[in-house]
């Protein structure tokens, strides 16, 4: 049996090909079926080579989507057939599993890592595979793979109080996942920089916060902190200007392009202003991601793909419309 998958074949070259759906499972393997995945920055700098040398080309792309355990490999105890399941990069423990290697119906080799979801069936590390408690409105959480997960860790590494006067670069996935958690968690002084005024103008209605379309808008130095989604890295070395001195703090967030060197005022670490990243232990969501799904159903995230299914066939399409902004992140639909 085939299956169709999302190949990455050379810088921003993706095709649907056909693989063969694989019969034996190795230790930590599970074979899932996809119902829906989406994309991120994070995945546009792979498709773009904007992430280093890519030394497993043709792969399967993808590391955020929702699905059903086709199979799982002999002894599995934590998971069984027919488990709803989020996949998802950020992962729970050990990997067991480093990839799989498929064959495409000519016969070549297809890589993939430990996780890959824009395809129909994937074998995916169990490591990065977490139980869905709830399957009501399953397609939206694709967004427990990535953005929400990342912005979430913040809050769970970082004390931060509800008094805390916040602003957030960037409303892109990782931006707004933020503000929607921090809201939820009771905190008001939250102020958004988006360059785009259409977007920010809805945003601003949509979270009933303030916001500014560019530095010059904003007071430096008067945040408790600043949050940098943007990845962008004239946005990134600006950001210190905008929290307190003697306690301030920007945490990035947001991915850079490989190679890029920044300069940064080191008077803004000698007044006492921090600079971190969204994790600072270990990557791992076990124990964590119950908590996260809990929140997450109270969250009203379908806005975030602006009414629009893709089909795999797609994807192309499905990436030029999140390049341009069309939707803030684009639903992919497996079968």
């Amino acid at each position: 049996m085939y299956f169709q998958a999302a190949v990455l074949e050379k810088k921003n070259t993706i095709r649907i090909k056909k693989l063969k759906k694989p019969t034996n499972l190795n230790k930590g393997q599970i074979l899932v079926k996809i119902l829906y995945s989406s994309i991120c920055h994070t995945q546009l700098q792979e498709i773009e080579m904007k992430r280093g040398k890519d030394n497993y080309i043709p792969h399967c792309l993808g590391h955020e989507g929702v699905g059903i355990i086709n199979k799982i490999y002999k002894n599995c105890k934590k998971f069984k057939v027919g488990d709803k399941v989020c996949l998802t990069w950020v992962k729970s423990g050990k990997t067991l599993s480093k990839g799989n290697i498929y064959l495409d119906n000519k016969g070549k080799k297809i890589n993939s890592g430990p996780v890959h979801t824009l395809n129909e069936y994937a074998v995916v590390d169990e490591s990065r595979i977490y139980k869905l408690s709830n399957i009501n409105n399953i397609r939206n959480k694709v967004l427990l793979g990535c953005a929400m997960p990342t912005t979430f860790n913040i809050f769970l590494e970082n004390k931060i109080k509800k008094n805390t006067k916040i602003c957030v670069l960037g409303g892109g996935g990782l931006g707004l996942s933020f503000i929607l958690i921090a809201q939820h968690m009771g905190i008001n002084q939250i102020y958004l920089l988006e360059k785009n005024k259409n977007k920010l103008k809805f945003l601003k209605n949509k979270f009933k916060i303030s916001g500014f379309n560019s530095f010059q808008q904003i007071e430096k130095e008067s945040f408790d902190l600043v949050v940098e989604c943007t990845g962008n890295l004239k946005v990134f070395e600006k950001s210190p200007e905008l929290v307190k001195k003697f306690g301030g703090k920007v945490i990035v967030v947001g991915n850079y392009d490989k190679k890029l060197f920044s300069k940064l005022d080191p008077w803004h670490i000698i007044e006492g202003k921090t600079l971190k990243g969204a994790w600072t232990h270990e990557i791992s969501f076990k124990n964590k991601f119950k908590k996260l799904e809990n929140i997450f159903k109270k969250l009203k995230t379908s806005f975030y793909f602006s009414n629009k299914v893709y089909k795999l066939n797609d994807i192309n399409k499905a990436i030029n419309d999140f390049k341009s902004g069309k939707v803030i992140r684009p639903l992919i639909k497996m079968i």
